[in-house]
């Protein structure tokens, strides 16, 4: 029977040369009949994805921690992947009295929402929103990373 159906969809229609009870025919041909449907229905679009800023970077956390070190000047902020799971990270760079000082923070994308995991979570509707508060709240001194950099500099590639 598996073998029947695994065929079936495949070759979208039912093999002649199957050795089933009538019921079990009857079963492939529904479901082929099901499936042609499914198939000539047009996907309904999701909703579509919010613009990223162009302080994004695909990288990990330690690569945004080296792409911060070596694009000193550039900007001290970017926003990356979560390695939570769901939403993204903002990593930042500042040097204070002589030594860098390195944060993560969680940004968890919640309905159409974005919480930043901070002292008192903070909601955004946008990723823009989520580079505008870091930057405000430090007053202009977090600057978003310059898109001239790219995780390839900092790879060493």
């Amino acid at each position: 029977m598996w073998r029947g159906f695994i065929l079936t969809m495949v070759e979208m229609q039912v093999p002649a040369d199957l050795a089933l009870l009538p019921g079990h025919m009857v079963q492939l041909e529904e479901a082929l009949r099901e499936e042609r449907d499914r198939r000539a229905t047009p996907a309904a679009p999701g909703p579509p994805e919010p613009p990223v800023p162009d302080c994004f970077y695909e990288v990990s956390r330690t690569e945004a921690e080296r792409l911060l070190e070596r694009s000193a000047g550039s900007g001290n902020m970017v926003l990356r992947p979560g390695g939570h799971g769901q939403g993204v990270s903002v990593t930042t760079r500042q040097a204070l009295s002589g030594a860098a000082l390195v944060k993560h923070y969680k940004v968890t994308r919640v309905g159409q929402e974005y919480v930043i995991d901070v002292e008192t979570p903070h909601r955004c509707s946008s990723l823009a929103e989520v580079v505008a508060y870091f930057v405000e709240n430090s007053k202009g001194s977090l600057r978003p990373l310059a898109r001239e950099y790219t995780p390839r500099l900092v790879m060493g590639r």
